[in-house]
């Protein structure tokens, strides 16, 4: 029997990277991967959807060349060559991935694992079952996409997400049950190629958590794509126009973990904010506890559950979790939204600035979206939300400062390099003191 000081269950986000984690720690660690290294995110989810998400912008952008004073003939886009560029990127990174586990001296056994009891793995090889010990558990077993009830993804007509990456074909409609993240993306990406697309959102507005003026402006656009964008609307796939992307949501992979009886908050599984679960040294990360399902987050948790788990003693909160959606323009967000921010606080200040006064933004040709910031009424930086080109970078410093509980007045005086977009960050904070330079206060 195999013994380790750490055994990881899921190599994605949360479980190779509390994996690295633990072994810089000098923990000697095993990690159970059913699949490849990555998990949803680097096989299925963020890395290929935005491989596939370069392929249809630029195809966009050539279209639009002549503004530029560029043109040749009218472009044509292969499916089958973006898919296998996708490919060859996930690939890669996973190869990466593979190579960082085998630096830090970590044992990757490619197997299905079933939790015995805390410390004690049975792993499913192909001909043979092993037995591993450990003094503590990583549990980072991630999550599956939901259905719709009574319906089954058949690849055909019901298609979740893993289908789309792999599909070769432009379909003349796309329904899309969801208006959150994975929703978001697949529009963009169909509704580039001239694809109709509808969205059915259930809830009375797509991209819960996102501030609402960003959404407003965001289903503008939408429309300007020509996406049909359906709130308070439940799908019926009676009415199905051939092909459906259900994504409602994700589902927590608890199999294998049975016999631990953990604590469970609905379909998850509870966790404090060490990231410990209800067994004693059994932590738990990832789509499989958190409150939001995103790769950035499941990094943090598997680092803090890793170093938890060698004697530390840190802490994981929600606060502050920043948002970066690769809709055309991009949106970024992090902290209160303005409707949060009114709703907690009796008096705040609110500065945005829009992208179209950016020098930068007119020499680029892409102007449309917003920076918007939010403080309290002393100057306490709560939110700050952004729609426009870079938006997914310019998120970076806006999360720093958020996080570390910077003032408005401090975001004004931080002056930008010219030209850039981060002028409008600094732009917005102005406006917020009524100090703007750009635009009339």
């Amino acid at each position: 029997m195999q013994k380790h000081d750490v055994i990881v269950i899921g190599g994605g986000p949360g479980g190779y990277v509390a994996a690295i984690r633990a072994a810089q720690l000098g923990a000697k660690v095993a990690l159970i991967e059913k699949d490849k290294v990555g998990g949803t995110c680097l096989n299925r989810g963020c890395i290929p959807t935005k491989a596939i998400i370069a392929c249809t912008n630029l195809y966009e952008k050539i279209q639009k060349a002549e503004n530029y004073g560029v043109s040749w003939g009218k472009p044509n886009i292969d499916l089958k060559k973006v898919v296998d560029r996708k490919n060859t990127i996930v690939q890669k990174v996973v190869k990466g991935v593979e190579f960082l586990l085998e630096k830090n001296k970590i044992e990757l056994i490619q197997g299905t694992a079933r939790v015995l009891a805390p410390g004690e793995v049975e792993i499913i090889l192909d001909s043979r079952k092993l037995i591993v010990e450990s003094r503590t558990l990583v549990l980072a077993t991630g999550s599956s996409p939901a259905c719709l009830p009574g319906l089954d993804f058949d690849g055909e007509k019901f298609l979740c997400s893993d289908d789309l990456l792999d599909y070769c074909h432009i379909p003349e409609k796309l329904d899309i049950v969801g208006g959150g993240v994975i929703g978001m993306h697949f529009a963009q990406i169909y509704s580039a190629l001239g694809t109709e697309v509808t969205i059915y959102e259930a809830l009375p507005e797509i991209l819960p958590g996102i501030d609402e003026e960003v959404v407003s402006t965001v289903k503008r656009l939408l429309k300007r794509r020509k996406v049909t964008t359906m709130t308070n609307t439940r799908f019926d796939p009676a009415k199905s126009c051939g092909k459906t992307l259900i994504c409602i949501g994700r589902i927590p992979n608890t199999a294998g973990l049975e016999n631990l009886n953990l604590k469970m908050e609905k379909r998850s599984v509870s966790v404090n904010e060490k990231m410990e679960t209800s067994a004693p040294g059994v932590y738990a990360v990832g789509d499989l506890v958190s409150r939001k399902m995103l790769a950035h987050v499941a990094y943090e948790q598997g680092v803090i559950a890793a170093e938890n788990a060698m004697g530390g003693n840190r802490t994981f909160t929600y606060q502050a979790t920043p948002f970066g959606i690769y809709t055309h323009p991009e949106i970024g967000s992090v902290g209160l939204t303005e409707k949060e921010a009114k709703e907690k606080y009796s008096n705040i200040k609110v500065g945005k600035f829009p992208i179209a006064a950016l020098g930068i933004a007119q020499a680029m040709g892409d102007i449309e979206g917003f920076i918007k910031v939010i403080s309290d009424e002393k100057g306490k930086l709560l939110g700050i939300h952004m729609l426009g080109p870079e938006a997914t970078n310019l998120i970076g410093g806006a999360t720093a400062a958020v996080k570390n509980g910077l003032t408005i007045d401090q975001l004004a005086e931080s002056f930008q390099a010219h030209p850039t977009y981060p002028e409008g960050l600094q732009e917005a904070a102005l406006s917020a003191l009524k100090r703007s330079l750009h635009i009339i206060n």
